[in-house]
C-alpha cells in the first residue's frame, strides 16, 4: 500500500507509460482503476482499448471520482436521493435569497448573488467548511463589514443545506460522500490505481487520494513538473504550481506515514514530432527563452488583415484539404480562444463556401423559440391577455396560423382594443361590414385563447409549483408542441442545417428536465405565477452547465411522457 509519482514535462508520455504498464498488468491484476476529469475519461477510455488491443475488457476501468462516488453511494444506500443539477441549484439559491431578503443586509435576489452563491457554496464545500465551521470562524471576524456579509451567507448556505438534507445529492457533495463512504465497500480494496490528468487537487479530492493509499495495493499519480526539486525562483518557474500540488501531495504521504515508492521521471518528449513544437514547449510561458535557430518547416502563420480575411483564409485551407488531401469535414477542427467573437463570421463565410460547421458553443437560451413559446405562454396568463403577451406567443410560431391572418388579427385586435376579457367573448365590431373576415377571425381567437384560458382557470384553483408544472406539460403535449419540433428538425436536417437541428433537439430536453426540476426541488410549496416565472426563467439561464443524470432522477415529466406514448 503506498503511492508512486510518475512526472515529466509536457508530451513526456506520462498518460502512455500508464497505459503500457497497465497493458502488462491486465492479466495479472484482479483491478485496475484509471481515474480521470470527466473532460478527459473518452480519450482514456479510447487510450486504454488500444494499450491492451482488445474490445473488451473486465478488470481495468476508467472512471472520474463522481461516476465513483455514485457506485459508492448505491453500495452503502441512499441511492433514492435525487441528483441537483446546477440548473436546480440556482432555482433553489433564488427561492432562498427571495424568502429570506428581510434578514439579508447585502445579498438580493439578482442574477449575480444568485452566482456568487453558488460559487461561494461550490468553495465552501470543496475545502470542507461546513455551515457549523463557518458560523465559528464568522465568530472570530472583526472586520464588520466583512462579518455582515459572511452572514448572509452563512443563512444562504445554512437554507440550502437544510432545504437538501435527505432529499438531494448535490455535485459538490458527492467528492465528500466518496471519502467518508469509501471504506464501507471493496471498490477499491487491493486495486491499482493510476490518477492521470489532473492539474491540481481540492480538499476533498485529497481526502480521496488519502482513502485510495490505505486501501489500494498502489496509487500511482501523474504530475507535469521537470523535476522533484522545490522551485527557487516562483515567478521563472513556469511549474511552480504544479510543484505545489507535488508537495501536498508527499506531505500528505508523510503525515500518514505512507510508503512512497521510487518514482518514475520521463526525460524524452515523444509527443512533439517536430523540432519546432519541442521549441515552443519549452519557451512559450519560459522567461528565459532562447531563440529558434533553424528554419521553420512544419508551422504556418497568416497575417490577415481583419478577422474577416482570417476566417476566410481558413475556409480556403479547408476546402484545400477537402479537394486535395481526400480529408473530410469531420476531421477538421478549429481551435479558437476567443469562440464568441468569431461564431458568426464562422457561420456566415463557412457557408458562403458550403463547408458545413458545429460551433460548440453556449447560448442563450431565452434566445431560442422553444423557450420563448414556455415563457409567452406564462407572460399571456400572468399579464392577463395583453395584446403585446398574445401576440408575442402567436409570433412565436407554433400556432401554425398563416403570416397574413396574424396581420389581420393584430390589426384587429389594436384597432379595436382587444385584451383581457374581451378575448374570451366573439368579435362583432364591424360584423355587418365585414362578416366572413370576422368569423374567420373568430375561429381563429378560439384557437388561440380558449386553450390558454382553460389552463389560467386551472392554475387559479391551486397554485403550487407541481401543479403549475403539470399543467404546463399538459398544455404542450396537447398543442402537439413536441410533433411540431420534431417536423420542424427533420426539415432543418434535410436543409443541412445541423447546428440548428441539434439545438432544437437539446434545449427542448433541457426544459423537460427543468420542468422535472421544479416538482422535485419545490413539489407542493404554494408559489405565484410570478415567482414560478422568475424561478423558470432562472432555470433556463443556467441551464446548460449540468443535466440530470436519467438513471439518478425519479423524473415525473419523463412518466408522463411513456404514459401519453403508451
Amino acid at each position: 500500500m503506498g503511492l508512486r509519482i510518475i512526472y515529466g514535462k509536457p508530451g513526456s508520455g506520462k498518460s502512455e507509460y500508464c497505459f503500457k504498464e497497465i497493458a502488462n498488468l491486465i492479466h495479472k491484476e484482479q483491478k485496475i482503476y484509471i481515474i480521470t476529469p470527466e473532460q478527459f475519461s473518452f480519450t482514456a477510455e479510447k487510450k486504454l482499448m488500444e494499450a491492451i488491443k482488445e474490445k473488451a475488457v473486465i478488470n481495468a476501468e476508467v472512471v472520474t471520482l463522481s461516476r465513483m462516488a455514485y457506485r459508492v453511494i448505491n453500495e452503502v444506500g441512499g441511492n433514492s436521493k435525487t441528483s441537483l443539477s446546477k440548473c436546480g441549484k440556482a432555482m433553489l439559491i433564488y427561492s432562498i435569497l427571495n424568502n429570506n431578503k428581510k434578514d439579508l443586509k447585502f445579498l438580493g435576489k439578482s442574477d449575480e448573488n444568485i452566482e456568487l452563491s453558488i460559487r461561494a457554496i461550490t468553495e465552501l464545500k470543496k475545502h470542507g467548511i461546513t455551515v457549523e465551521k463557518l458560523k465559528e470562524e464568522i465568530e472570530n471576524i472583526q472586520d464588520e463589514y466583512l462579518k455582515t456579509k459572511l452572514k448572509d451567507m452563512n443563512i444562504i448556505y445554512e437554507n440550502f443545506q437544510e432545504k437538501i438534507a435527505n432529499n438531494y445529492i448535490e455535485e459538490t457533495d458527492l467528492l465528500t460522500i466518496l471519502a467518508n463512504n469509501l471504506e464501507k465497500t471493496d471498490i477499491v480494496k487491493n486495486s491499482i490505481i493510476y490518477i492521470d490528468e489532473f492539474a491540481g487537487f481540492t480538499y476533498q479530492e485529497y481526502e480521496i487520494i488519502k482513502k485510495f493509499i490505505e486501501l489500494a495495493k498502489q496509487v500511482n499519480i501523474t504530475i507535469c513538473v521537470d523535476n522533484l526539486k522545490p522551485s527557487a525562483n516562483p515567478d521563472t518557474d513556469i511549474y511552480y504550481s504544479n510543484k505545489i500540488t507535488l508537495y501536498k501531495i508527499i506531505d500528505l504521504v508523510n503525515k500518514n506515514n505512507f510508503k512512497l515508492e521510487e518514482p518514475i521521471y520521463l526525460e524524452k518528449q515523444p509527443r512533439f514530432k517536430t523540432k519546432e513544437l519541442k521549441s515552443i514547449s519549452d519557451n512559450l510561458y519560459n522567461i528565459k527563452s532562447t531563440k529558434y535557430e533553424q528554419n521553420v518547416e512544419n508551422l504556418n502563420l497568416f497575417l490577415a488583415k481583419n478577422q474577416y480575411s482570417e476566417i476566410e483564409n481558413v475556409a480556403k485551407q479547408i476546402k484545400n484539404l477537402v479537394r486535395k488531401e481526400n480529408l473530410r469535414y469531420k476531421d477538421i477542427s478549429i481551435i479558437s480562444k476567443t469562440i464568441d467573437s468569431y461564431s458568426s463570421l464562422v457561420r456566415a463565410i463557412f457557408n458562403k463556401y458550403d463547408i458545413p460547421v458545429f460551433i460548440d458553443e453556449k447560448r442563450d437560451l431565452n434566445q431560442n423559440i422553444i423557450v420563448q413559446y414556455i415563457l409567452a405562454i406564462l407572460e399571456v396568463l400572468s399579464k392577463n391577455f395583453t395584446i403585446e403577451s398574445v401576440f408575442s406567443y402567436i409570433k412565436v410560431g407554433f400556432c401554425e396560423i398563416e403570416e397574413d391572418e396574424i396581420f389581420k388579427l393584430e390589426n384587429y385586435c389594436v384597432k379595436w382594443g382587444i385584451k383581457q376579457n374581451k378575448w374570451k367573448k366573439d368579435f362583432t365590431y364591424e360584423l355587418e361590414n365585414k362578416k366572413q373576415e370576422i368569423e374567420r377571425l373568430n375561429e381563429l381567437r378560439k384557437q388561440i385563447i380558449l386553450p390558454l384560458i382553460e389552463l389560467k382557470e386551472k392554475i387559479n384553483e391551486t397554485k403550487t409549483a407541481r401543479k403549475i408544472t403539470e399543467l404546463i406539460y399538459e398544455f404542450i403535449i396537447n398543442q402537439k408542441i413536441e410533433e411540431k419540433i420534431s417536423k420542424k428538425i427533420n426539415q432543418l436536417e434535410e436543409e443541412n442545417s445541423l447546428d440548428l437541428a441539434q439545438e432544437y433537439k437539446s434545449s427542448y430536453q433541457i426544459i423537460l428536465d427543468i420542468l422535472d426540476e421544479i416538482i422535485l426541488i419545490f413539489d407542493n410549496e404554494k408559489i405565484t405565477l410570478d415567482k414560478y416565472i422568475q424561478i423558470l426563467k432562472i432555470g433556463l439561464k443556467n441551464s446548460g452547465l449540468g443535466k440530470i443524470p436519467r438513471n439518478a432522477r425519479p423524473s415525473y415529466i419523463w412518466r408522463c411522457r411513456q404514459v401519453k406514448k403508451s
